[in-house]
């Protein structure tokens, strides 16, 4: 007898049990019609991720001992670090809206829309789970790195057999049949005008044809899943360790730019100190927790930005240096940009949202802006660096920022192209000097998710590689390290900058 057959026997029994095993316990939660839209999102993440691994499942077909060389790991783990973020995103809106569907709201058309979020959230996890488990799972090579740490990308220990064991355990596919046959008669009883969006109604229609075919295959891969699933970790253990990261990714769902600042570990009086050690020019990383904006980011850090500096700032910095006055003309760097690029220079000069003077340039999901240091800074880690260039050379650099104000954020993350930035996009594109034009940072590029880009993470690692030699690029200008166990961050060391792009991609080190 087939193992969802035994399943489907004992399925109206288990309904019962749920509540009192703590399986449904959950408080419940409404989506809006933004959680709607954000899970589908995630979904063609990872609809992409799973399509890449079927174009690279060449990469199973190898003996046992041979290893992978560097191009295959690197190819690897593009491809696995940004699908672990998705599958931690998809495990958060299954906690926040599955787990406990039956006190979301008061209405049937809100459980409904409960329920609708959370089956698309875990049919499209299990479903990819199974590609990579069939695919790439059938390689002991593969499995065997997929299991490694891999500091440059943020991965911890044992992440393969993790996903091994939550696809493979009968609490996965019981709360998919359960999930599913709820859904399906509520759906059976309600309109589109009683679920109050188009949007509810096709995504209840998309997760009940996910977890279809989800079911069929798993009812064929499950026998050999559970063999090798037996041994190691406990569950319990596995779930001590990521409870915390599922938690905080849904509580910041749907937030990608701002809470308020008490929420943030720095304070606005570090940031005014900060302020005080920074000069126009310099390379600052940034995160904050628990953000799906840092979804499919390889490393610790996920945001790069460019100290501007005011107006003042810039020309104590730059107008007074005979290198910037002859490439510049008179009046040095402020007077060229006046003149060349009047309504950047206007944006620049006006006060920013919080009514501080704009001091940073950053690529949002707003576009290429400026921001006030309070705005930019308001975060929970934040890194700055300063190039060992001259005058003129930063002066260049600021100057190709104002060039690529306003252009709108690239959301594929493609160096290729120019029209559209991303965060580490502005820094690389305003320190890239063509030749004979001066010096710039060799930034190094890779390759994640079939694209071409520079991870944040990554400068923070050529800054660690580069340290007290003499042709490193950058200096440590300070650290601001943030401290989850007690809601607050410190002024740190070189040192601690240096380590930090090591450091686990959702940090439990911190809590």
């Amino acid at each position: 007898m087939h193992f969802n057959s035994l399943l489907r026997r004992g399925i109206w029994l288990v309904a019962l049990l749920l509540p009192l095993l703590g399986c449904a316990s959950g408080e419940g939660h409404v989506p809006t019609e933004a959680d709607a839209k954000a899970v589908n999102q995630l979904v063609k993440d990872v609809d992409l991720v799973v399509l890449l691994v079927q174009q690279q499942s060449g990469l199973a077909d190898r003996p046992d001992d041979e290893v992978l060389t560097a191009s295959e790991r690197q190819l690897l783990f593009s491809i696995w670090a940004p699908y672990l973020d998705h599958d931690r995103a998809l495990t958060s809106y299954q906690w926040r809206f599955l787990d406990g569907w039956q006190n979301a709201g008061t209405t049937a058309e809100e459980s409904t829309r409960a329920l609708a979020v959370g089956l698309m959230a875990l049919s499209a996890q299990v479903d990819a789970n199974l590609e990579f488990l069939q695919t790439w799972g059938a390689s002991a090579v593969l499995r065997t790195a997929m299991n490694d740490p891999a500091l440059d990308w943020g991965i911890g220990a044992g992440e393969y057999d993790r996903v091994l064991r939550e696809t493979a355990r009968p609490h996965t596919m019981l709360t998919l049949q359960l999930a599913t046959s709820a859904l399906e008669r509520r759906l059976a009883g309600l309109t589109k005008k009683d679920l109050a969006s188009a949007e509810f109604l096709a995504l209840g229609q998309k997760a009940l044809k996910t977890a279809d075919k989800v079911e069929a295959r798993y009812d064929k891969a499950i026998p050999r899943l559970m063999a090798t699933a037996i041994g190691g970790v406990t569950q319990a253990q596995l779930d001590e360790v990521s409870q915390v990261v599922v938690t905080k990714i849904a509580e910041w769902m749907g937030d990608t730019r701002l809470r308020s600042k008490a929420d943030s570990l720095i304070t606005p009086e570090q940031i005014d100190w900060l302020q005080t050690q920074l000069d126009p020019g310099d390379v600052m990383l940034e995160r904050r927790n628990w953000y799906l904006s840092n979804l499919g980011l390889p490393g610790f850090w996920p945001h790069a930005e460019f100290y501007l500096g005011t107006p003042d700032e810039l020309a104590a910095a730059f107008d007074q240096d005979p290198e910037v006055l002859q490439a510049f003309g008179a009046g040095g760097l402020t007077a060229y940009l006046q003149k060349t690029s009047p309504e950047v220079w206007a944006a620049y000069v006006e006060l920013a949202a919080d009514g501080r003077p704009h001091r940073v340039a950053e690529a949002i999901s707003e576009g290429s802006v400026f921001s006030s240091l309070h705005e930019a800074a308001q975060a929970d880690y934040l890194g700055a660096m300063r190039p060992r260039l001259s005058p003129l050379d930063r002066a260049r650099a600021v100057a190709e920022v104002f060039a690529q104000h306003g252009k709108p954020y690239d959301f594929d993350f493609d160096f290729l192209t120019q029209s559209k930035l991303v965060c580490s996009e502005l820094v690389y594109v305003a320190y890239l000097r063509p030749q004979g034009q001066g010096t710039g940072l060799l930034l190094p590029l890779t390759t994640v998710l079939g694209r071409v880009t520079l991870p944040p993470n990554d400068i923070a690692a050529l800054f660690d590689a580069e340290a007290g030699t003499p042709t490193r690029q950058m200096d440590f200008v300070a650290f601001l390290d943030g401290r989850e166990s007690s809601k607050s961050a410190i002024v740190a060391t070189e040192a601690d900058l240096r380590a930090s792009w090591r450091r686990p991609k959702w940090d439990l080190s911190q809590q």
